[in-house]
């Protein structure tokens, strides 16, 4: 057998067995890789504490007040947003009852010839899924919450046992890395976030002009979705789009308003906004996009699928500074940036992770 085969067929064993090993240990690696990216999204208040020389457990403790405030903020929030949901169900539970019968109506299926829909059953076993989903999210967010403090405590000595763990060469060479590494997606993260805030603030501001119920919840959910790729911003027009239809049944003009705001804020922001600004700092192609949203959804679920396009650009900015794999970081990029990664390395540092 031709050894370029060979080869090719163990890489692929070796491939599938990482994925293989990352799935079936997804409760220690998910909370790792997030903790990581939260070391990440904190980076500025970390710098900004060494700047001021606040002791280190200062600046671990400022972390975590900030973190546990936009908690607090967001639980108040969901707490909120679930009574107003109670409302807007009993308000609209006999209309989407009628709703339901003309549209069998509509398709000419009897009534009687299916199962009768019980829409507080079905409410029901999609909120214990939910809640199945949060309290598995809970159980990962505390051992989160546990390497993200060892993290912190521990980044102030990365480069010293770099320094002595490689020779000197090597070791600037690894340092130069993990550098350029936290630099992009530390920005990348911030910027993320400013796109889809104001994805998310432009669709609540259409929603509340156009009165729809829950406006608030949808743009919050707007700009969660928002961080997933290509998918997250289509799953986040249903579901303010099925509350304007139920909301404004049998009228049609305010449903076909709402998908209209929406889609054309999701069209500008997302299509001409986020390539330009997002892609000038990763530099990747869509179809690698996708392809990790697809490969990192299916190992990791949701979590996965938030992660896909950092731990992609991760990969490029390593194959990009080894030059046994500068290939596939080429073709990993998007074809019109000019080796961006190998620039990122020579500005100025933010500190390592």
């Amino acid at each position: 057998m031709n050894m370029k085969i060979l080869l090719g067929l163990v890489a692929l064993l070796n491939a599938l067995a990482i994925c293989t090993v990352l799935n079936l240990a997804s409760g220690v690696f998910i909370p790792l890789v997030i903790a990581w990216f939260m070391l990440q999204v904190f980076r500025p208040i970390i710098d900004l504490g060494r700047k001021i020389k606040l002791p280190q457990f200062l600046n671990v403790l400022v972390v975590f007040v900030v973190f546990f405030s936009f908690c607090v903020v967001g639980i108040h929030f969901c707490v909120s947003q679930i009574a107003e949901f109670n409302r807007a169900f009993a308000l609209y539970y006999s209309k989407l009852n009628t709703m339901t019968l003309d549209i069998l109506k509509v398709l000419q299926i009897p009534p009687e010839s299916i199962p009768r829909i019980s829409w507080v059953d079905i409410l029901g076993r999609y909120l214990r899924n939910i809640s199945e989903v949060v309290f598995a999210l809970s159980s990962k967010f505390v051992l989160t919450l546990v390497f993200l403090m060892f993290m912190l405590l521990e980044a102030p000595f990365l480069d010293s046992k770099i320094d002595r763990a490689f020779s000197g060469s090597n070791a600037t060479k690894i340092k130069n890395i993990l550098t350029s590494v936290s630099y992009q997606i530390s920005r990348y993260l911030r910027t993320l976030a400013l796109i889809s805030f104001a994805t998310g603030s432009c669709a609540w501001l259409a929603l509340e002009i156009l009165d729809v119920e829950l406006a608030a919840g949808w743009g919050v959910l707007t700009f969660l979705l928002n961080f997933i790729p290509t998918v997250g911003s289509i799953i986040a027009t249903i579901p303010p789009l099925l509350m304007a239809i139920l909301q404004f049944s049998p009228g049609y003009v305010k449903p076909i308003m709402v998908l209209v705001s929406l889609s054309a804020i999701q069209i500008t922001i997302g299509n001409v906004i986020t390539p330009k600004v997002v892609g000038d700092r990763l530099g990747l192609s869509p179809v690698v996009i996708l392809l990790s949203l697809l490969l990192w959804g299916t190992i990791w679920g949701i979590p996965g699928a938030l992660l896909s396009v950092p731990i992609a650009s991760i990969i490029k900015i390593v194959c990009e500074n080894f030059p046994s794999l500068k290939p596939i970081a080429v073709m990993m990029g998007s074809g019109e940036e000019t080796s961006p990664l190998a620039v990122s390395i020579d500005e100025p540092r933010e500190g390592n992770s």
